[in-house]
């Protein structure tokens, strides 16, 4: 895990990164985030853990400031977002999960216009450091939409990261990464929040979930715990199954479709399954 004791350490600071507090989004008749409070200090990362549709992504969007919340207060960077500001973009660098650079341009074109975007003095430079930083000088000339899943999520953190931003905004940033890939992406991370910038992460992954100073784990829109990840294994109204087999860590998304299945990670050749107590029944059906 990163730094238990960060939040002590940053005690000191009048205002934090992140603070939102009582906000709900729907979306017509579904409600995607419901009642929704979140407080992240600089050099924090917190994780949004939990099943796909649990309402992750939307919280990152909402602190992005892309869809604006039917309720609540939003405060980032000294911004109250419900008085509207476009200036909230700039110090914050956001990650989706789907691939959101252009397709027909190169490695290179997109890094130097992301720079050009944040007004950064020198974009081509800042482009050429990114690919360096981030190893992809074999596929600088290369189009982004010819990328493999790893290069493309590699190729959009470096954008992500170019400005540097205050607050890192990251979407299931190691999905479809190998082992030693993810290990690096959380090695940056840990980087990141040690040079005191907010970071949070979505992940379904408890595993990843451990590595996170504090968390809150979400099902169905609504966070049902929150706390450090030892807190949350304590604490979580959930139950845990373990499902073994030949294929069991393949069957991963069509048992985070299951009613009730809080969140899902691989445990040696099993797959661990996390799970409010009435979805025991839907899982052994």
């Amino acid at each position: 895990m990163f730094m238990d004791d960060r939040a002590s350490e940053v005690g000191s600071v009048s205002t934090p990164t992140v603070a939102i507090e009582n906000v709900t989004k729907r979306y017509g008749d579904r409600v995607a985030v419901e009642n929704l409070s979140l407080t992240l200090w600089a050099g924090q990362v917190f994780g949004l853990v939990g099943a796909n549709g649990g309402g992750k992504t939307t919280t990152l969007r909402i602190l992005a400031d892309i869809p604006r919340p039917d309720q609540g207060h939003r405060q980032v960077l000294d911004f109250d977002l419900l008085r509207g500001t476009r200036e909230i973009r700039e110090p914050v660098g956001y990650m989706s999960q789907r691939f959101s650079l252009y397709a027909d341009l190169s490695v290179f074109e997109n890094l130097r216009f992301r720079a050009e975007v944040y007004g950064l003095n020198g974009p081509r430079l800042a482009a050429e450091a990114a690919i360096d930083d981030f190893d992809l000088r074999e596929y600088a000339h290369c189009l982004a939409g010819q990328l493999s899943g790893g290069w493309a999520r590699r190729l959009q953190l470096a954008a992500a990261l170019i400005h540097p931003p205050r607050l890192i905004l990251l979407d299931e940033p190691t999905a479809g990464l190998d082992a030693i890939s993810r290990q690096e992406v959380w090695q940056r991370i840990g980087r990141l929040a040690a040079a005191s910038a907010g970071v949070i992460v979505s992940t379904h992954d408890l595993d990843e979930a451990e590595r996170c100073t504090h968390a809150e784990l979400f099902s169905e829109a609504r966070v049902v715990t929150e706390g450090t990840p030892e807190q949350i294994a304590r604490s979580a109204p959930a139950t845990a199954f373990l499902l073994s087999g030949g294929d069991a860590r393949l069957l991963a998304p069509r048992m985070e479709a299951v009613t009730g299945v809080i969140a899902t990670y691989p445990q040696g050749p099993c797959l661990r399954i996390v799970a409010d107590a009435k979805a025991e029944e839907r899982l052994i059906t």
